[in-house]
């Protein structure tokens, strides 16, 4: 069965996360991925953690993918390179806007050479930014944004997430801009760049926060685990672990309240509404934890899921990766490393019924 970007062919000159992830999930959906390296290497090939002497980070980023190193700097690499763009349907790169230009390849070279080629450009701050010079890394992004000053209790130093959340999200509107620009391209015949900021994909991340800030000029209050705008909506300890459970909105107070044995608390008036409950989130919290406190967290999260309450036990990572649910979607893959070693690997998350993703290719070595 043909995969749906069967003979589109992509040619990646990106490093770390954010232009590599974009290219793998086009490599997975069908596209053939050519990394080109140099004789250096992405610098991720030599950071761990490690198996054996394969670097994980290398690996999640880059399987699926067929390698070349070309020194562009050369003239022979110079030449090879522009050959190999000559037949591509997709430029990816994230160097510093300019970079690419220095190169010979800009949007304006690569027209003349390739009109049909799609130049998606992840950079920090977008193409014509005045901080487009400014490296940029997902933890500058956080706190630039304001990401990292959301995070955690009252009182709290400003926090990073514990995973690279913004050159993910860059890498995923790179490549939702990537097949916009291919559907176009069937229209006109002709590229265009995907100019992605991860600026901009930071301040998505962010979502109604930006815009009520923006409206109100108020700061958002730094609430931990608990939901801003629902209560209760919050991670309570069970005997044995932690549980969330989120039932913020009307109906779902109304389950839990009978739930737990406290239909009372409809009928009072500080906790009529979601907005009153908010206002009186310590005494919900106060009255839900003590619930979940004399249960394990199998017994919480069975008597929600009867309830039709949404709640979840909090997992830690190990836990995660080994958790049935996680099992049953095939969320995990084999990939063959560069080294030949077998290593796990998340699946891709785009799952279409009739073009399943399929691991061609394992991770490629240096060229």
């Amino acid at each position: 069965m043909a995969m749906v970007l069967e003979g589109i062919r992509v040619v990646e000159l990106a490093r770390y996360i954010s232009g590599p992830y974009c290219g793998m999930l086009l490599a997975d959906l069908g596209a053939d991925v050519v990394k080109v390296e140099t004789p250096g290497g992405d610098p991720t090939r030599f950071e761990g953690p490690w198996i054996g002497d394969e670097s994980l980070y290398f690996a999640q980023m880059n399987r699926n993918k067929r390698g070349v190193v070309i020194d562009s700097r050369s003239a022979a690499g110079h030449a090879e390179l522009t050959e190999l763009l000559r037949t591509a349907d997709i430029l990816i790169e994230n160097f510093r806007p300019g970079v690419i230009d220095t190169m010979g390849f800009g949007r304006e070279a690569l027209a003349e050479l390739n009109p049909r080629c799609i130049t998606v450009s992840v950079s920090g701050f977008g193409q014509q930014a005045e901080m487009r010079d400014r490296t940029a890394f997902d933890c500058i992004l956080q706190c630039l944004t304001g990401l990292a000053a959301i995070n955690g209790r009252p009182g709290d130093f400003p926090m990073l997430t514990g995973a690279y959340i913004v050159d993910t999200v860059a890498a995923l509107i790179a490549t939702i801009g990537a097949l916009a620009a291919l559907q176009q391209r069937e229209q006109t015949g002709v590229g265009q760049l995907v100019d992605v900021a991860m600026l901009d994909s930071a301040l998505t991340l962010l979502g109604p926060v930006i815009p009520v800030a923006a409206a109100t000029g108020e700061e958002p209050e730094l609430a931990g685990n608990a939901d801003r705008t629902s209560a209760p909506a919050d991670a309570y300890r069970a005997s044995d672990g932690w549980v969330y459970i989120h039932a913020g909105p009307d109906v779902f107070f109304s389950r839990i309240s009978h739930a737990i044995g406290r239909a009372d608390l409809l009928e009072l008036e500080r906790f009529r509404d979601i907005v009153s409950r908010v206002e009186h989130r310590a005494e919900v919290d106060a009255i839900v934890g003590g619930w979940v406190a004399a249960r394990t967290v199998a017994q919480v999260e069975a008597e929600m899921a009867e309830a039709g309450v949404p709640a979840s036990r909090v997992n830690s990572v190990v836990q995660a990766v080994n958790d049935a649910e996680l099992q049953i979607r095939d969320r995990l893959v084999e990939v063959v490393g560069s080294n030949g070693v077998t290593i796990p690997a998340l699946a891709s998350p785009v799952r279409l019924s009739d073009s399943p993703t399929v691991m061609r290719h394992g991770v490629p070595r240096r060229g």
